[in-house]
């Protein structure tokens, strides 16, 4: 583990090793509640809403492909409480499945698009749910899409419906793409702390913040060709959807004032003018147009419908076994890291468990592997890649299904794949290896403190409070060499390329999924359907069920967990609350270093996250 790192590590243990303490305290109530709940659980009769009028489309938090365990055990919690709650995650699959069903559901009569709660997602899964919107719409059943404001991702779904009704007092915002990150090379100098950093691949950037103070010339211009590529992909698709310009839609900054100021400052007004959205409705004007597809609710005032999750539901099971071969459906998301890890985050182990599964089930004819991860331990990737051989060395073919993110090591597991089916928004290659280590001997010797001893060889007493030695230097870099030779290696040898011409390709550099293909690394554009029926070919099957193949953890031990989590923020004081937020707000930055786990501190990641 990078000694860089290791103070993060310990203010988060120390963190949660107070949280836990808070636990104890309160760990015979919690008990208490758990049985209460199992009992309302155990002796409540559901009673499901009657479905009638518009299915409303009420998403929230961020679209994922697959839900992290705390949000799964989260949505369990909530159900049974009923609570009101907006959950943190959305499927994507679901969003598909209710459509798909609602699309010949004669008891909907339309679809009411509510997105306010819905946050800042990738590109690649707001796209499938626009074309699930576009084929739900060939029903002839109407979409409308409602709110008060509308932010860049939500505005992508609300193209997409029939009409657009926006509030009086709100706003359509389109921005546009960015990356930036924080650099830190200047403060780590003015602490004296010494990064090492070793890696290969020009465009390797994720180690770039420890040692410049601004992004490199070769970074810029790789993430300028994938960010411009994904804006045009954003632009051509709400453009063509609203049947308007492009320059409507991302004008630049003198049209975008010139027009705003015919406007007279208002947003709203803006909106309309340019055909961004069809009318401006108070609220009560809104529900009225719904009422006329979606009929009156005997509640007033309102319309007739049913949420999302209730809808959802009442579906039947998608993965439903019958007396049919099977394709197995596998979802790997998050950071690749070594070991057991839970939903949302890909383990050496864990996946390698859930793969040993499928190339040991005789009903299992092939595998579809849907990977949305910019990579992580090179170690775990190894070791998932050579159980995908596995399941091939026993004739079931593995298609790879890419997400809005397969790159670096999630690539590097991809290489294993039959076939390759990425979307035209995915982001992948960044075919690099990076090493990142850092001593503290200089802020040792600011403040007085110096080591000294003896060893017996050269490479004993290796610690972060002494100077790395340049042969030690030199073999890490020998090893980052070695990994990065294995890696274009193995795409050469799985893309049928020479590994001159990967090489050239590779470096670190992302690419989208329309570049990909053009350059050999994938196979096709398409979808998840797509890549089912390309393992269906595959394995020469004509009629099949589709199974997901998951870890599952009892509900009572899913519910014991998260009471453990929350049930001390529950009933803790106000400081204790504000430590729980606090964890929260920088747990996307803290989850990253904790994943940087590799025995050997070689990683495969990606240094972007996809818009």
């Amino acid at each position: 583990m990078s000694t860089l790192i290791r103070p993060f590590k310990w203010l988060l243990q120390s963190c949660w090793k107070l949280l836990n303490f808070t636990r104890l305290l309160v760990l015979n109530l919690l008990f208490l509640l758990l049985v209460l709940l199992l009992v309302i659980a155990l002796n409540h009769e559901e009673q499901k809403p009657a479905i009638a009028g518009a299915l409303v489309l009420n998403l929230s938090g961020q679209l994922v492909d697959q839900l992290s365990e705390e949000e799964a055990s989260s949505q369990m919690l909530r159900s049974w409480l009923a609570s009101d709650e907006p959950p943190q995650e959305t499927l994507v699959a679901d969003v598909i499945r209710a459509l798909d069903a609602a699309r010949t559901d004669s008891r909907i009569t339309g679809v009411v698009l509510s997105l306010q709660d819905l946050q800042t997602s990738n590109l690649g899964k707001l796209v499938r749910i626009a074309d699930a919107l576009d084929q739900f719409r060939q029903s002839g059943k109407p979409v409308i899409a409602t709110g008060s404001y509308f932010q860049q991702h939500q505005y992508l779904l609300a193209a997409h419906a029939d009409r657009i009704l926006l509030d009086p007092a709100g706003a359509v915002m389109v921005q546009g793409f960015g990356l930036y990150n924080l650099y830190y090379k200047s403060a780590l100098e003015k602490f004296n702390v010494t990064p090492h950093v070793f890696r290969v691949g020009t465009y390797k950037s994720f180690v770039e913040p420890f040692t410049r103070d601004d992004m490199s010339p070769e970074a810029r211009e790789a993430n300028s060709r994938w960010l411009n590529q994904l804006w045009q992909y954003f632009v051509s698709d709400v453009a063509k959807a609203r049947h308007l310009e492009a320059d409507v839609v991302s004008p630049d900054k003198s049209q975008l004032l010139t027009r705003l100021a015919a406007a007279e400052g208002n947003a709203a007004q803006y909106a309309l003018q340019q055909k961004l959205v069809d009318r401006l409705a108070v609220r009560a004007e809104r529900i009225a147009e719904i009422v006329k597809f979606a009929g009156a609710s005997d509640e007033e005032p309102g319309f007739r419908h049913v949420l999302f999750a209730d809808y959802l539901q009442q579906l039947p099971d998608p993965y439903a076994r019958h007396d049919k071969p099977q394709i197995a459906w596998i979802v790997a998301s998050g950071s690749i890291q070594n070991g057991k890890q839970p939903a949302g985050s890909i383990g050496g182990d864990s996946l390698s468990d859930l793969l040993r599964q499928v190339a040991n089930d005789d009903g299992i004819k092939a595998l579809v592997l849907r990977i949305d991860s910019p990579g992580g331990s090179a170690f775990a990737a190894e070791q998932i890649r050579t159980e995908l051989d596995a399941i091939k060395a026993k004739g079931k073919p593995v298609v790879v299904s890419m997400g809005s993110l397969a790159a670096s090591g999630g690539y590097w597991m991809a290489t294993a794949a039959d076939r390759i089916i990425a979307e035209p928004t995915t982001l992948t290659g960044s075919i690099g290896v990076f090493g990142l280590f850092a001593s503290i001997e200089n802020a040792l010797a600011y403040v007085g403190i110096h080591s000294d001893g003896v060893a017996s060889t050269d490479f004993a007493g290796i610690d972060p409070s002494r100077p790395l030695p340049e042969h030690v230097q030199q073999v890490i870099q020998m090893n980052i060499n070695n990994t990065y030779q294995r890696f274009i290696t193995l795409v050469a040898a799985s893309r049928k390329m020479s590994v001159a011409a990967v090489d050239k390709v590779a470096q670190g550099h992302v690419w989208t999924g329309s570049d990909a293909k053009a350059l050999g690394l994938v196979d096709e554009l398409g979808s998840v359907e797509d890549a089912m029926a390309a393992a269906a070919r595959l394995a020469k099957l004509d009629d099949y069920d589709v199974v997901n193949v998951e870890a599952e953890l009892p509900p009572a031990q899913k519910l014991m967990r998260q009471l453990l989590q929350r049930g001390a923020w529950m009933f803790g004081s106000d400081s204790e609350r504000w430590l729980a937020q606090w964890l929260k707000f920088g747990s996307p930055a803290l989850k990253q270093i904790q994943s940087l786990d590799d025995p050997q501190g070689q990683y495969l990641i990606a240094p972007i996250t996809a818009p």
